[in-house]
């Protein structure tokens, strides 16, 4: 049974090292130090609307899942910007279970719609594909370097 606690600024560190854990292993491969992964998180839960949770599996911290609300002319949109399970709790339904509850909790703070950006693939976008996302239609990601 998982528990969830909603993030705080003193989480961060625990969460820097699963997030360069999680990410320097496929399918992302990236090169995440301690400093560079606590720097992002702690730019983003310094954001006026950000939100985050944390889940643990008998007291071991195993996944998070955060981001930030954006007002639209139709509403609130959450923007997840950051998701990730523990790399030996992968694979069996952790995930889902930790969006579900993050999910539920959206709908209580009035947030209907939710975003992201991945990366295309089965281990990443088929994951989301199983828990309700669809490739919208109408916008496309676009980068540029300068």
């Amino acid at each position: 049974m998982l528990t969830y606690k909603e993030i705080e600024k003193e989480d961060l560190a625990s969460l820097a090292a699963m997030y360069v854990e999680t990410f320097n292993a496929p399918p992302w491969n990236d090169a995440w130090t301690p400093e560079t992964a606590g720097t992002r998180l702690r730019q983003m839960a310094e954001a006026e609307t950000f939100y985050g949770i944390c889940a643990y599996e008998e007291d071991a911290l195993c996944g998070m899942v955060l981001g930030f609300a954006e007002q639209f002319y139709d509403g609130v949109l959450f923007e997840i910007k950051e998701f990730c399970v523990r790399n030996t709790s992968r694979g069996n339904g952790i995930g889902s279970e930790i969006y579900r509850e993050f999910e539920r909790r959206l709908r209580e703070r009035n947030i209907e719609n939710v975003q992201l950006m991945t990366l295309r693939g089965n281990a990443t976008e088929h994951f989301y594909e199983k828990n309700g996302f669809e490739t919208d239609k109408d916008l496309i990601f676009m980068k540029k370097q300068i």
